[in-house]
This record gives C-alpha cells, structure tokens and sequence, in this order.
C-alpha cells in the first residue's frame, strides 16, 4: 500500500533529486503541469478547471511537476496535485 509505506516520501524525493542533479548535471528546471481528465468530483482535487489536456474547463485534477533537465536526459524529481 502507498499509504503505508514506512519511508518519507519528502526524503526520498530529496535523494532522487540529489542522485539526478550529479547524474544529469541539468541545465535547466522545468514546471509543467498536466491534466487527468475525470467523470464526477468524487476523487481528490478535482474541479471544473482548465486543462491543456482536453483544452477546455472541464473536470479534472491537475498535477504539478518539477524537472531537473540537460539536452541528453530529463528527470521528474518532485510532483503534487494542485489543490483549487
């Protein structure tokens, strides 16, 4: 179970992203965020929003992603739901 996992999920984000930077040697950080369209408002953090997704305000939630980037490699290394 995800929820029941006995490491800090803050930690291990703060190791991958240690690992990645001497891996990677980024150049760049990249924001993104994408849309995961959803029927209803039952699950966490869904709303009517804009999603470049379906490219209207529609129900979705929406996660917010940082990137450590150079031009052979990218790296995901913190991620959230954004919260409307």
């Amino acid at each position: 179970f995800v929820t029941a996992s006995p490491w800090d999920p803050a930690h291990v984000r703060a190791r991958l992203a240690w690992r990645m930077h001497s891996e990677l040697k980024p150049t760049a950080l990249i924001i993104d965020d994408t849309g995961f369209l959803k029927d209803g408002d039952a699950p966490a953090c869904v709303s009517r929003q804009y999603t470049g997704t379906a490219g209207k305000v529609t129900n979705c939630q929406v996660g917010v992603s940082l990137h450590l980037a150079a031009d052979h490699a990218s790296a995901a290394v913190d991620w959230r739901l954004f919260l409307p």
